[in-house]
C-alpha cells in the first residue's frame, strides 16, 4: 500500500546506458543522495553493459537496479522503473547527466499537495556547460526531467514506447484525461541543473548564441552561489563509487552522511534567502 499521505514515497528513476557516463552518473546518483527528502527509493534502469549498486548504497536507500535488453526504448525504461516500486506514492525522474539540489524533491511535492497536482513540470532550472562548476544562468521551459508524477498518472497512463518526445506524448496524454487533466501545474523552484554536454544538445545549442547562451536569463545571487554549493556536496562524496562495474568493489561509507548534511544546510540558507523571481 503507498505510505502515509504525510511523507509520501518518491520513486526515483534514472536511466542509463553504461559506461557511456560514468562520472555524471556518480554526480547524478549523490544528488539523490542528499535529497532532504525521505521516504525515497532510487530504480537505476539500465539497458547497457552489466553494473551493479553497491550493497551498502541499496541498504541506505532501498535502491534497486533493473536490467533491460540493449536499446530498449526510452518510454519503456521509464515504464519499467515505475513498475520496479509499485508502492511509490510518487514517480521523479533523475537524468544521469543532470543534478538535484538537494531541496528538489520536498519543493515538487509542496508543490504538488497545495494545487492537488497529478503532475508537475518545472519550468526552471540551471544550465550548466559540460561541468556542474560551470553553470551560467537558468533557463524557462516545461522539463519533465525536473518534475515528478503522482501514482494517479502511471496507475492510468503509460509512456509510449518511443525515444522522442515520448514525455511529451505522455503530458498531452494527461492533459487530454477526464480526470487528471485540471491536475497539471508547473514549479518554478530553481532546484535542477540541466548539462548542455556533446551527446545532449543539438548543433544549434552547441553553435548559435541566440539559441544557446544568449537566452538564458541570469539568476543573480543563486547562479553565483550555486557551483560553490554543488562543490560542497560533491565533495562530502568524493571517493563514493554509488554505481560499480562488476570488475570494481566499492563502498557507501554512512559518514558521508554527516559531511554532506552541512552542504544541504548551506544550501536551504541560500534557497530561503535569495529566492529571485522571473
Amino acid at each position: 500500500m503507498p505510505t502515509d499521505d504525510a511523507r509520501p514515497l518518491v520513486n526515483c528513476i534514472m536511466l542509463i546506458t553504461w559506461p557511456k557516463r560514468r562520472a555524471m552518473i556518480q554526480e547524478a546518483v549523490a544528488s539523490f543522495a542528499c535529497q532532504d527528502h525521505a521516504p525515497r527509493t532510487l530504480t537505476l534502469v539500465n539497458d547497457g553493459e552489466l553494473c551493479r549498486l553497491s550493497a551498502a548504497f541499496r541498504a541506505a536507500f532501498d535502491a534497486r537496479l533493473v536490467q533491460l535488453p540493449h536499446k530498449t526504448s526510452v518510454g519503456d525504461k521509464r515504464n519499467a522503473g515505475v513498475a520496479a516500486v509499485p508502492d511509490a506514492d510518487y514517480s521523479a525522474s533523475f537524468d544521469d547527466d543532470d543534478f538535484s539540489l538537494p531541496h528538489r524533491l520536498s519543493a515538487n511535492l509542496a508543490a504538488m499537495r497545495n494545487a492537488k497536482a497529478c503532475w508537475l513540470s518545472a519550468s526552471r532550472k540551471y544550465v550548466a556547460i559540460g561541468t556542474l562548476d560551470k553553470i551560467v544562468g537558468f533557463e524557462c521551459g516545461r522539463c519533465y526531467g525536473a518534475g515528478m508524477v503522482s501514482k494517479r498518472v502511471t496507475d492510468e497512463l503509460k509512456w509510449p514506447g518511443l525515444d522522442w518526445l515520448e514525455d511529451q506524448r505522455l503530458f498531452e496524454a494527461v492533459r487530454a484525461h477526464a480526470d487528471l487533466g485540471s491536475g497539471m501545474v508547473e514549479g518554478g523552484e530553481l532546484a535542477y541543473v540541466h548539462r548542455r554536454h556533446a551527446d545532449n544538445v543539438s548543433a544549434p545549442h552547441r553553435k548559435d548564441l541566440w539559441q544557446g547562451v544568449m537566452p538564458l536569463q541570469l539568476a543573480g545571487a543563486e547562479a553565483v552561489a550555486a557551483p560553490e554549493s554543488l562543490w560542497q556536496i560533491l565533495q562530502a562524496y568524493a571517493g563514493v563509487v554509488f554505481v560499480e562495474d562488476l570488475v570494481h568493489d566499492c563502498v557507501f561509507p554512512a559518514a558521508v552522511g554527516a559531511a554532506a548534511e552541512e552542504a544541504v544546510r548551506s544550501w536551504q540558507e541560500i534557497v530561503r534567502d535569495e529566492d529571485v523571481g522571473l
